[in-house]
């Protein structure tokens, strides 16, 4: 039975806190699959709509839409190459002229590369949530308690986290390049020939980050068979019900996308 004073401190968190970190994932799950299961761009601005109200009611928004920069990119390439080399492209949406002639953008082509970035635009905003509202120490010792080796645990967490720790990696090689002298850039062009030649070296570093820090596991005996897992302070809502249910739905969704591809 609870503590008063833990039930106390349950109570009084903040409810994405009271969310325990599978029903998080399963989250990620249905959100993607829902995503790729749905073939109407405006079923995805909804789905996009409700993910932004998630993040929204975490407190969260300002921080996840940041990332949205990193995928900005890749979305405004697919609408540009879509657009113009659709295999089935047929209707012209509109169309750029120059001196030397014309470019044309079609319907289906732009309509296909939406699709894709609003999937892509759920995917990242719904990962964001799951990182922004929990802890590598939180994630590990849930996954640990649940059952899960804890080398698998690491390998897990090193996977969702190399993103965040990349970013962090990124700001200090700025603040770095700002103290040399290098100013910041202002244009996009700038700002992706300043960061493109610390690409390879950043991948290096966080590569490197995560090595030593599996090789200093190694080294502590952290998967020797005596080694106690700590127990869970907290108690989450509903979890059991929020896994079933959850997963229920990412197994329907998975059904639901396979009958698509088998009758398309």
């Amino acid at each position: 039975m609870e503590k008063p004073e833990m039930m106390q401190e349950n109570l009084t968190r903040p409810w994405h806190e009271r969310i325990d970190p599978v029903t998080k994932l399963l989250l990620i799950a249905v959100l993607t699959l829902l995503s790729f299961v749905l073939t109407n761009i405006f079923a995805e601005a909804a789905l996009i709509l409700a993910t932004i109200f998630l993040l929204l009611f975490s407190g969260k928004l300002g921080s996840s839409m940041k990332a949205l920069g990193f995928c900005a990119f890749m979305i405004l390439t697919m609408l540009l190459i879509q657009g113009l080399f659709y295999p089935h492209n047929e209707t012209i949406a509109f169309s750029i002229a120059f001196s030397l002639g014309a470019i044309a953008f079609y319907q289906e082509g732009l309509t296909y590369a939406a699709l894709l970035g609003c999937r892509i635009i759920v995917i990242v905003l719904a990962t964001n949530f799951f990182m922004q509202t929990t802890t590598i120490s939180e994630n590990a010792k849930y996954l640990e308690n649940a059952g899960m080796k804890y080398k698998t645990v690491y390998l897990l967490m090193s996977v969702c986290y190399i993103l965040p720790q990349m970013m962090q990696n990124l700001k200090k090689i700025q603040l770095a390049q700002r103290a040399r002298g290098i100013g910041e850039q202002k244009s996009l062009i700038q700002k992706f020939k300043t960061i493109l030649p610390i690409l390879i070296p950043l991948v290096i570093k966080t590569l490197d980050q995560s090595m030593s820090r599996s090789i200093s596991l190694q080294l502590r005996n952290f998967e020797s068979k005596k080694r106690t897992v700590r127990a869970l302070r907290r108690t989450y809502l509903m979890d059991k019900m929020f896994h079933r249910a959850l997963g229920l739905t990412s197994i329907i969704l998975i059904g639901c996308k396979v009958w698509m591809l088998i009758n398309k």
